[in-house]
């Protein structure tokens, strides 16, 4: 028997679970959707077997690891709430964090479709109320509505499939400019 408390070990998990995460976002985006997963294992810095227990297949690690960057949306959202321009800053966020995650799309091609619209209905739930309040203050066209944004979603979920580096960047920054052109008034 170990002599670590469960809660010394439960804390090990939970940071090693994490550093997981991180590393699986970082060699997903940088080498591809195909990479070894024991190269995420290296770069997060734990062992084959602590990856392994933690997910069990590629598609499992890239799952956690997009439902993760809808919590990470939710939570933006949240933080921008209040903020006049917040649903530019939120689509912005958006649009970073699928740059950052390229290749997940790939890895979960043959998901459930229903889950994927699950967590399409968890952004589009978190850009209404900024939506609502952009239009109320006249810093969003009022013939804006949450599908139009879901478009601009989708939009930069194919950019950031993009593999050529230098033209992923050219696209972002014209899909931020067009966003401002299309939804905002000013």
């Amino acid at each position: 028997m170990s002599g670590q408390a469960p809660s010394t070990t439960r804390r090990d998990a939970v940071r090693n679970r994490e550093r997981l995460l991180v590393a699986a976002r970082q060699v997903f985006s940088e080498r591809g959707h195909d990479v070894a997963l024991e190269e995420v294992a290296r770069v997060a810095g734990v062992s084959r077997t602590t990856l392994y227990r933690n997910f069990s297949t590629r598609e499992e690690l890239a799952a956690t690891v997009f439902e993760d960057n809808v919590e990470r949306i939710e939570n933006r959202a949240e933080e921008v709430r209040d903020d006049a321009d917040g649903l530019a800053r939120l689509f912005d966020f958006v649009l970073d964090v699928g740059l950052a995650n390229r290749g997940l799309t790939q890895v979960l091609a043959g998901a459930d479709v229903r889950w994927f619209a699950d967590l399409r209905e968890r952004i589009a739930a978190s850009f209404e109320p900024l939506l609502e309040r952009g239009i109320a203050s006249g810093v969003v066209r009022p013939d804006v509505d949450v599908d139009d944004l879901m478009v601009a979603v989708a939009m930069a979920d194919r950019i950031a499939s993009t593999h050529d580096d230098s033209r992923r960047e050219q696209l972002s920054a014209r899909a931020r400019r067009l966003l401002r052109r299309a939804l905002l008034t000013a």
